[in-house]
């Protein structure tokens, strides 16, 4: 499907899932090069810009809150005055954009940017947005980890990392495609242009500096969950040695008075049953007062 849209003295022409023949028609209407056309038909696995004559070409992937496998893409041709797009799913982002640019065109409020510009400005909102709620995870977690839930904050943590490790991976490529586009479209397009690459390429930084912050905190609560984890399976394993050593001698008293021998002690006496009885409690009680004088227990 094909819309286009107006931005004051600019032309966005967005394409959603597009056919081969809404792609042969841009050829024609806008003379876009038939090799971009072919790539705009199907999804690009790496991210990267290029010059095609007067106008540049990007590939932009965004990274998904729910989906770690399929970043969204969206391919870019910008010219002086128009931005063609195309995309292969609803991307809520550029949705809220057009909603945006719309309002601004019946305004008639002026932009001193490129569209290009004002879409990734969107973009990139979005993204700080899911960022944000990365983090009420995070303090979800952390809170969590201090109520003694360590193992179930486990899988937690796992998603969380392999979620900002996704976003770190795709959002990295996207400072050199800027700084291409700021030093070859100031070439085409002017110093206003250069400007506003300038820009974007700060919000970029700004964006990573959030995404490597919170993989910095994922790191210091995973440490911290094992940490906990690990005291506990210790106080556990602490406890079972404990009992393992005061049920031995307990074992070993009641196999010698189990012994098939003819002269054996107490056995045979009045209340033998109760002297073994008690010589194993004492046996007991001595064994735990030992422990804690030895501040194991």
């Amino acid at each position: 499907m094909i819309t286009t849209r107006s931005f004051i003295d600019q032309i966005w022409v967005d394409l959603n899932s597009p056919t081969k023949e809404e792609v042969d028609s841009l050829i024609l209407t806008h003379n876009i090069s038939p090799t971009v056309a072919k790539d705009m038909l199907t999804p690009t696995p790496t991210q990267h810009a290029e010059e095609f004559g007067e106008n540049i070409y990007t590939v932009i992937h965004i990274p998904s809150l729910h989906s770690t496998e399929n970043n969204q893409e969206v391919d870019l041709l910008i010219a002086d005055k128009s931005l063609i797009t195309s995309r292969y799913d609803s991307i809520d982002a550029l949705h809220y954009f057009s909603k945006r640019i719309e309002v601004d065109d019946i305004l008639n409020k002026k932009e001193d940017s490129h569209i290009f510009f004002e879409m990734m400005k969107d973009i990139y909102q979005s993204i700080i947005n899911e960022l944000a709620f990365m983090d009420d995870q995070m303090k979800r977690i952390e809170k969590n980890i201090f109520e003694n839930k360590e193992k179930d904050m486990v899988l937690a943590i796992s998603n969380a990392s392999r979620i900002l490790l996704n976003f770190k991976r795709t959002l990295d490529p996207h400072g050199k495609i800027f700084e291409f586009l700021r030093d070859t479209g100031n070439e085409k397009f002017g110093g206003q242009f250069k400007k506003n690459a300038n820009d974007i390429l700060e919000e970029w930084r700004q964006v990573m500096r959030m995404v490597n912050n919170q993989i910095d905190l994922a790191t210091e609560l995973r440490e911290t969950n094992n940490s906990m984890l690990s005291t506990k399976q210790n106080e556990v394993m602490k406890t079972l040695t404990i009992l393992a050593f005061v049920t031995f001698p307990l074992s070993m008293v009641a196999s010698i008075f189990g012994m098939n021998a003819i002269n054996m002690p107490i056995i045979g006496t009045a209340y033998d049953f109760w002297k073994i009885l008690g010589l194993m409690i004492t046996i007991s009680l001595a064994m735990f007062a030992y422990f804690k004088y030895k501040k194991w227990i």
